[in-house]
């Protein structure tokens, strides 16, 4: 199997591979003329930095892409395998179809420990601002019909990428994208659900067709505001193959990836893929969906029946229904020029601030300049002069940190233009969840600690004065 390498530097174009079914090519500029477009993007991958890093310096590459055979896990298994019947299904669809895979390996690996996670989080809007840009560099055909298929973190990366396309794809479909209370805790949820409203989900074929397909660490997202046009479906992996608690998860994590790949092969089954709009399905067919959806059994996974969602309690309904306010920030604007191509400043965030968004205007000049924001110094936001990211793309996620002081910072590559951001307001939503921070994490996992001590403590000393109970009930009886 060939593999293609990333170039040096930041080319996004570099960071997709076109697969034919046996092997992964490059991807130069203007070549995907295809009718139709498949993106693969894949997740966090605890356990791969290291090689990452050896493979990449060895090699003398900027970064290794996750298609590398020599990636493999603790069991001697390559990554590619993780995703390999998903893109040879998709393969599968035949010439009109083609196959791309996304990698941001270099961003998205870290070591073992899960409370790593957040790092891989932390990459997933900047990788869906490459995405984007890669996507418009690679397109030659502009009414291509595209669907986006992120699995974990890579459902934000899909999502983030969406948002920033100058011309939306048809469909974005996520594959237990984290979203849970567990992971909300350790910093590893997307919290996408404060982007995907900017999509305006549909399923008239005129906007973006969202399905969703949780299998561990995934929820629903149709009951959120701007949502219910979203399909969510709730798999049953069944039992998985192995005894270790960790393979077992990511066994039962990767269920998705499986699951989709029987739906594409399975198109007339209705379901998955085969709601797709890229099938040429009638858009009334989609209409009829139900919003929530799950499987029964394991071994007929693509038996699914619709569910009925529980009522919403009244503090629920009340959340649901307060709107989202947009507070401008008085004087908040940078300009940027190639005599003062960097500018920073601070922004104040109260409970309930979930996004910044801003008004970008970039002067004629070269088509190559580059516009490049972080928050508190974690890179979020790029854009290009010759692809405009449309209103709906214009925001950075305060993913991290607590209320409080965040530090925007912009940079600008390239000359000959000069570049404003103006227009700064912030979005709160009372229902939003806070941003990631170790405090938080330390206090849940010590209020976890405690609750369940006390509960063991409790225990114990129950036992133990049942059991001196019984003693002295014995000793009691001998002497008489």
């Amino acid at each position: 199997m060939i593999t293609n390498h990333l170039p040096t530097g930041e080319n996004p174009l570099g960071r997709l591979s076109r697969f034919d079914g046996s092997t992964f090519h490059t991807v130069p500029e203007g070549s995907v003329d295809a009718p139709f477009v498949h993106v693969f993007v894949h997740g966090w991958q605890p356990g791969f930095q290291r090689q990452e890093r050896l493979h990449a310096l060895t090699d003398v590459l900027h970064a290794l892409p996750a298609w590398d055979p020599r990636l493999t896990d603790a069991t001697g298994r390559t990554l590619i395998s993780y995703y390999q019947a998903l893109l040879d299904a998709l393969v599968s669809l035949g010439p009109d179809h083609c196959v791309l895979w996304y990698s941001w390996l270099d961003e998205s690996a870290t070591d073992t420990d899960l409370l790593l996670a957040f790092r891989s989080r932390q990459a997933t809007q900047i990788n869906g601002r490459r995405l984007a840009l890669a996507l418009q560099q690679a397109s030659g055909r502009p009414d291509a019909r595209l669907q986006l298929i992120g699995h974990s973190h890579g459902s934000a990366v899909a999502v983030h990428a969406a948002v920033s396309l100058g011309r939306p794809p048809e469909q974005i479909t996520l594959l237990d994208a984290p979203e849970s209370a567990m992971t909300r805790i350790g910093g590893a949820a997307d919290l996408i659900d404060a982007v995907l409203p900017r999509l305006a989900p549909g399923r008239d074929g005129d906007t973006p067709f969202v399905d969703s397909y949780t299998s561990v660490f995934g929820r629903p997202y149709h009951r959120k505001p701007g949502l219910s046009a979203v399909v969510d479906v709730a798999l049953t992996p069944g039992r998985p193959p192995m005894r270790d608690p960790r393979r077992a998860i990511n066994w039962a994590h990767l269920y998705a990836v499986e699951w989709y790949a029987l739906s594409v092969l399975d198109p007339d089954r209705a379901v998955g893929y085969g709601w797709s709009p890229l099938t040429g399905a009638d858009p009334s067919a989609r209409s009829a969906l139900s919003s929530s959806y799950y499987s029964v059994l394991p071994r007929r996974p693509l038996d699914l029946r619709s569910r009925r969602d529980l009522p919403q309690t009244p503090a629920a309904r009340r959340m649901a229904a307060l709107p989202m306010q947009h507070t401008p920030v008085v004087g908040a604007e940078l300009y940027l020029s190639p005599q003062a191509p960097d500018a920073a400043l601070i922004l104040n965030s109260v409970p309930g601030d979930f996004l910044v968004e801003f008004d970008l205007e970039i002067e004629e000049g070269d088509e190559n300049v580059q516009i490049q924001i972080a928050v508190d110094a974690v890179p979020a936001f790029v854009a290009q002069t010759r692809f405009p990211v449309p209103q709906a793309g214009r925001y950075v996620m305060l993913s991290d940190g607590r209320p409080g002081e965040h530090l925007l910072t912009a940079t600008m590559t390239g000359s000959g233009s000069a570049v404003s951001i103006t227009g700064v307001s912030m979005v709160n939503w009372r229902g939003a969840d806070e941003g990631f921070s170790f405090q938080r994490t330390a206090w849940a996992i010590f209020s976890a600690g405690a609750v369940t001590g006390g509960i063991a403590t409790a225990f114990t000393l129950i036992t133990a004065s049942w059991t001196v109970r019984r003693v002295l009930s014995r000793i009691t009886r001998r002497h008489r």
